[in-house]
């Protein structure tokens, strides 16, 4: 490998070592919420091929980067998303995860393009990180809180190759952000708004689109979404994993470790507080 060439390391884990004949049907056909975390991340893992070529256009120049996006990071998500429809297609063989998947990235794929993307490549990859850490956290929670093995093997294969995935993003935005030196309130800023992005267009159109398809003949209503977000968080005060979601998220910040040791353990904690405290015991439709 030449000075400067970006290294590819072999995918970590294969699904077709995942036993999903062992699914246990009866066991899982009436866990509405967990069939709507896993079909909502099904059609949004599976799209990685748009999100890439945005990124790839968006660097432009950069082949590093450019490299590791193509070889590695859209070869293991777009394995997530066909493990996660192997799963579904187990585990609820009657949803029709072509039509519904088909009906999403029509209304999709309009809402993902390149000028959507962070006015600076230092900001962009501070965005790439937040994306990453939710996508993390949002398979610890799955992986803790599954009642099915291979589910919860499955969920936790694919957190350890988005905390990788996080790794590459950060150590991209330290060498954009060497170059472009932000100010660390505007590297806040972007962080910020990338949070309250992420209940946002790809997860509602996910979302409305699953729940179509669950739901022949009947309108789908925004009221329907809030409901599951409401339940989501109930989960998440029981399984979410606070104090590493607040890690990842300040890190691009760069402050001292014992400031934010400090300010992980007591953002963790109110977070913790905050979701149980909201989350309500209303069912998801």
């Amino acid at each position: 490998m030449t000075a400067g060439e970006p290294r590819h390391d072999p995918m970590r884990w294969n699904q077709e070592d995942l036993p999903f004949d062992a699914v246990d049907r009866a066991a899982v056909a009436d866990d509405r919420l967990v069939f709507y975390l896993v079909t909502t991340a099904s059609f949004v893992e599976i799209t990685t091929d748009l999100y890439t070529r945005n990124l790839v256009e968006y660097f432009d120049g950069d082949d590093e980067v450019q490299g590791w996006l193509q070889a590695g990071w859209e070869p293991e998500e777009l394995q997530h998303g066909t493990a996660l429809r192997r799963y579904i297609q187990s585990a609820w063989p009657e949803f029709d995860w072509d039509a519904a998947y088909r009906n999403f990235i029509a209304e999709y794929k309009h809402c993902c393009q390149v000028e959507f993307l962070g006015p600076t490549r230092t900001l962009e990859m501070a965005r790439r990180c937040i994306v990453e850490m939710g996508t993390c956290s949002y398979y610890t929670m799955l992986a803790r809180a599954a009642r099915c093995p291979v589910l919860a093997e499955l969920a936790e294969n694919i957190r350890t190759d988005e905390a990788g995935h996080y790794r590459h993003f950060h150590a991209y935005f330290r060498r954009y952000s060497e170059a472009e030196r932000p100010s660390r309130r505007t590297i806040l800023k972007t962080l910020i708004g990338r949070i309250r992005e992420i209940d946002g267009e790809d997860a509602y159109i996910a979302f409305k689109h699953v729940w179509q398809a669950a739901n022949p003949g009947r309108p789908f209503k925004a009221r329907y979404y809030k409901a599951f977000n409401r339940a989501v968080r109930r989960l998440a005060g029981e399984h979410y994993p606070f104090r590493m979601a607040i890690h990842m998220t300040i890190q691009p910040l760069g402050l001292g470790v014992k400031t934010q040791r400090r300010l992980t353990a007591a953002l963790a904690r109110t977070a913790r507080m905050a979701a149980r405290i909201t989350a309500s015991s209303a069912p998801v439709y």
